[in-house]
């Protein structure tokens, strides 16, 4: 079972370098660096729960001020590091031909593969932040990798990180000079609010079950009232003055539903900011391999990566939505990449 709260802060003290690990369910035991510690006014060795009872705890929900110090933490924007991976297996750079024409397919067009050559490949993990607010606050953590030479958002890069031994701190900026995070940070921001849609989407849906028990009972309840009048205007047939009278408390209470009605919706109602917290760039040893895209009589050249941790060709994005695909569709003019998706359209 999991605890999103609990997850929550997980997040931030490993995001901030402190360690935590669960003891039950609701329990979260963590180690803090000190000055962490000193800007939550806590023990640098501190437990906190979702239990009000649980014994030796810090007990934290999410209207309370140690989570909203948290989030303060959490939406502190963080910072980009740089680390390469040292790779020391054999890195085959011939012979893709058959698994280009495989994998990246054109239904309208011909790939024609060329050289092939060993490269550093940028990837990119990106650590977004969110907060949810509605009938109480939440906040939270995706993260994912952008392939930073092609665009892709979410790649997987296997076990590169699995090795201490193998990262290199990159203390020399050079090879990441051809990196245009402003562009990146286009797909970055779509692909993270997929992701963050996916996490609070149970959340919406409680809330919007809520709403609907909440809007039915209340109606009902002033529906009965109006009943209740027009009973009385009938069985007492009533007339002029006090017939008026009646009618005016009908119409009253009809805009006391309504403004309840809109008071319900302001308090279920859905809001979510969500900002880059910090980006790890990884330079990977990859197989860059050179391919032309052929359509009539476009043309055009575009590169193929080989991932040697997971032995795959990645998928190529389309240009028109941004979305890796492995099959595709080329425009006549200028050969480009579109899915089939947005080709149907």
């Amino acid at each position: 079972m999991t605890n999103q709260l609990l997850d929550a802060i997980n997040q931030v003290i490993s995001l901030n370098s402190g360690v935590a690990e669960y003891t039950t369910d609701d329990t979260l035991e963590a180690l803090l660096p000190v000055n962490i510690a000193r800007s939550l006014d806590v023990s640098d060795s501190i437990s906190f729960s979702t239990r009000a009872d649980a014994n030796d705890s810090y007990f934290v929900t999410y209207n309370s001020e140690i989570f909203d110090k948290f989030s303060g933490l959490l939406n502190t924007q963080g910072y980009v590091s740089a680390l390469t991976i040292k790779y020391d297996g054999y890195l085959k750079t011939t012979g893709f031909e058959k698994k280009i024409t495989e994998t990246l397919c054109p239904q309208n067009g011909l790939i024609r593969v060329g050289k092939s050559f060993g490269a550093l490949t940028p990837y990119i993990l990106f650590n977004m932040s969110f907060a949810a607010n509605a009938d109480e606050k939440r906040l939270g953590m995706v993260s994912f990798f952008v392939n930073g030479l092609t665009g892709i958002p979410g790649v997987e890069i296997g076990d590169a990180l699995s090795w201490k031994s193998d990262q290199i701190c990159l203390k020399d900026a050079s090879n990441l000079s051809h990196l245009n995070f402003e562009p990146l940070l286009n797909t970055v921001n779509s692909h993270a609010s997929k992701l963050i849609d996916i996490e609070i989407n149970p959340w919406r849906k409680s809330l919007l079950r809520k709403l609907g028990r909440d809007e039915e009972r209340i109606t009902s309840y002033y529906k009965t009232i109006v009943s209740e009048i027009r009973a009385k205007i009938k069985k007492k047939n009533l007339e002029g003055e006090a017939l008026q009278k009646e009618l005016a408390r009908i119409q009253a209470t009809q805009m006391e539903l309504k403004r309840k009605l809109t008071d319900l919706k302001e308090r279920y109602s859905f809001s979510v900011t969500a900002q880059l917290h910090s980006a790890l760039v990884i330079l990977l040893q990859t197989v860059h391999i050179e391919c032309e895209l052929i359509r009539k009589k476009a043309k055009r050249g575009v590169m193929a990566i080989w991932n040697p941790y997971l032995k795959v060709i990645e998928p190529l994005r389309c240009e028109e939505s941004g979305i890796p695909v492995t099959k595709f569709y080329l425009s006549d003019e200028e050969a480009k990449i579109i899915s089939p998706e947005v080709w149907d359209k």
